[in-house]
């Protein structure tokens, strides 16, 4: 059976952004066990990054879009998380956020934060583990969906076929957005780290 147009998509847009994935991944060091202090500092870097990306992404996105994309916003997750956790959002100077300008590179970077609501369950799973925190207690942003995350992807998957099947150009700029989000990512977390180090010196 030969492969869908999205499967096409998909694995443009991970080859085009495994290095940036597995950097992040390293940065972010969710893979291993974590103190409460590096977890909170994880929840403040996409605090700061989501801030300005959510609101960008729901500007960038056509009417017909907009109810999906509200039902899997996460912003107010991690405002909770921190609350629950008694930490405080943190001012990052310009967290570097695509311009999103068009459908296509909308569709790249939401890629990147579609995926890592997957990752995000074994995230979940590792709060509860090493933390004791569960999604009504500081573990809600990487809980998200729960049992829905894998049909919110499937959703994704058919959005990107809908809309990137026959786009050629499209789908590069696709592609570009999603390797801008995780440098975008990564500029917010290597920005909090510095502060940290900062304050600790």
């Amino acid at each position: 059976m030969a492969p869908s147009a999205a499967q096409d998509i998909l694995e443009a847009l991970r080859e085009g952004t495994a290095q940036r994935h597995a950097s992040l991944e390293a940065m972010l060091a969710l893979r291993q066990p974590f103190g409460r202090g590096h977890y909170v500092r994880v929840l403040q870097g996409f605090d700061a990054f989501l801030s300005t990306w959510e609101p960008r992404m729901a500007r960038a996105l056509p009417a017909r879009l907009q109810a999906w994309f509200a039902q899997g916003r996460r912003l107010h997750l991690l405002q909770q998380d921190l609350t629950a956790l008694g930490a405080a959002p943190v001012a990052i100077d310009g967290p570097a956020v695509p311009a999103l300008d068009t459908l296509p590179a909308a569709l790249g970077s939401l890629y990147v934060l579609e995926g890592s609501a997957l990752g995000g369950q074994f995230i979940a799973a590792a709060a509860r583990r090493h933390l004791g925190l569960a999604a009504g207690h500081g573990a809600a942003y990487f809980h998200g969906c729960g049992s829905g995350t894998a049909a919110r992807w499937r959703e994704f998957r058919a959005l990107v076929d809908t809309e990137l099947a026959d786009d050629a150009p499209g789908r590069r700029q696709a592609v570009r957005a999603a390797a801008d989000t995780f440098d975008g990512l990564a500029a917010t977390f290597r920005g909090l780290v510095d502060a940290d180090e900062r304050a600790a010196a």
